[in-house]
């Protein structure tokens, strides 16, 4: 009896671990599978999706949280952003008038600054492809120590004059390019696999260094201009580059992609999602709305309302400080998939109205008669374009991202690099496109219709990626991550 029921006993126990193991198969079982293109998830998955989102925002993007790798990269880039666009945005203010009286003609000048983006865009593709052959780190640091250099050499070219000044000016210009491009992939590569579950809401309080940036950069080159002449905005900005590598160079801790090894991403694959191409389009559009009025407004504003180039100076750091301000808010929306088809259509909206306003248009001047040609409108129209841009912005590295996702790609340093440098490869497209378009149609139409004309060009693109939000919830079969085991088959296996 004993020996039966000592029997009985171990019987139990083994049923009680096999059940306790079937148990914990089926728990790992229900794990939804990766989600793959053009699907929906049923109601169960949806609860475990937002779960993991919840969770995911309570680790959101705090540098009190934060761990000592996040700082540490946040710090770098934000370094970085600021310098460089500070650098971008000292330029203009005299550059164009200094090499037109070394002989180089205005067309040749608009050449000069369109190489940059043109050579920044392949550059960019190339970077984002090989970052992990290249490896991270040291593209950024090199790309920063190339970008400095150049502007120190640019400064020297005060001592040139005629076609030595122009040749060398296309030459450092072109270097100058594919040094950003080395940092501008490498940042953001770096920052979206810091912080993967925060992409927008970084980038967002990122843009908050770029708006400084872009307010002190004219400034800045005007007074350095007016004590030491063309070299020094140059040279002294090129030398705080060059300190910016120092720091970068022992502050950015060491990257994933050296544990991770080369990979290999195919571009080609990226560019047949359509998400993935909504957003490359949606950049091109955004650069091009924001770069079309660097080389006509000014004159414009002079002409017509007799504007001075230092209130000229105050719109444009109006600007960059309304944009500044509501970058990081955008970019916590944009973490929000759900949030993000309607905010990019309605801040394409808002964005081509600002435009509109912008001159403002002869369609609300001479045929609807609803607006004055004053300055204040286009004070309003400069605000409202500002306030727009970071809705636009913000969402573009999620919405790749996504796209590659949802395709099944796996989400690493590779794939992170490739959506980088695509990314700000199809900015330098709208930073070449715009400008020179602009200046076509306000030499042959005038500024208020070119205006108007990109005004449009939002406008479109709105409806195009309105039809493909449309499509791609109504039309696309259901997105079914598959929960392996059921109610009904939980109970078939506990029997």
């Amino acid at each position: 009896m004993k020996k039966a029921e000592k029997d009985d006993s171990e019987t139990s126990r083994l049923l009680d671990a096999q059940n306790a193991s079937r148990h914990v198969q089926l728990e790992t079982d229900s794990v939804p599978d990766v989600v793959t293109y053009g699907s929906v998830t049923d109601e169960h998955t949806e609860e475990v999706a937002n779960n993991t989102e919840t969770s995911s925002e309570e680790e959101g993007f705090s540098l009190r949280r934060a761990s000592k790798r996040q700082i540490l990269s946040f710090v770098s880039i934000a370094l970085l952003n600021f310098s460089g666009f500070c650098y971008y945005s000292v330029i203009a203010p005299f550059f164009p008038n200094e090499a037109i009286k070394r002989g180089v003609s205005q067309t040749v000048v608009g050449f000069i600054f369109g190489c940059f983006a043109v050579v920044n865009f392949f550059a960019n593709l190339v970077f984002g492809k090989y970052i992990t052959a290249i490896g991270s780190r040291f593209l950024l640091t090199s790309g920063v120590f190339v970008a400095g250099s150049c502007s120190v050499l640019f400064g020297l070219l005060e001592y040139t004059e005629g076609t030595t000044f122009m040749v060398f000016c296309f030459t450092i210009r072109s270097i100058e390019a594919v040094g950003v491009a080395g940092f501008q992939t490498a940042g953001t590569a770096i920052l979206t696999h810091a912080f993967p579950n925060k992409v927008a809401t970084v980038m967002g309080s990122l843009e908050i260094f770029t708006g400084l940036g872009l307010m002190a950069g004219p400034p800045i080159g005007g007074v350095l201009y007016d004590l030491g002449g063309f070299k020094t905005p140059f040279i002294t900005m090129g030398l705080l580059l060059l300190c910016c590598c120092v720091f970068v160079t022992v502050l950015i801790p060491p990257q994933p992609d050296e544990q991770e090894g080369k990979t290999d991403m195919p571009l080609l694959v990226f560019f047949k999602l359509p998400g993935f191409l909504i957003a490359c389009g949606l950049a091109v559009v955004v650069a091009c709305m924001l770069d079309y009025m660097d080389p006509v407004l000014q004159p414009y504003l002079i002409k017509e309302f007799n504007t001075s180039p230092v209130h000229i100076g105050l719109l444009f750091l109006l600007w960059a400080a309304v944009y500044a301000v509501l970058a990081p808010g955008w970019g916590w929306l944009a973490d929000k998939r759900k949030c993000v088809p309607v905010m990019v259509t309605l801040g394409m909206l808002v964005a081509a109205v600002g435009t509109l306003l912008l001159g403002p248009s002869p369609l609300l001047t001479d045929y609807v008669h609803i607006l004055p040609r004053k300055l204040w409108v286009n004070i309003i129209a400069l605000v409202v374009i500002a306030a727009s841009c970071g809705a636009l912005i913000t969402p573009i590295v999620n919405m790749m991202l996504w796209a590659a996702s949802d395709a099944g790609m796996e989400n690493n340093f590779a794939l992170y690099g490739v959506v980088s440098g695509v990314m700000n490869a199809f900015f330098s497209i709208g930073d070449l496109l715009g400008p020179l378009a602009s200046s076509a149609l306000a030499d042959r139409f005038g500024f208020p219709w070119s205006s108007t004309a990109f005004g449009g060009l939002v406008l479109f693109y709105m409806l195009i990626t309105l039809a493909f939000y449309i499509y791609d919830g109504c039309h696309t079969p259901t997105r079914d991550r598959r929960v392996v085991s059921t109610d009904g088959e939980r109970q078939t296996l506990l029997a």
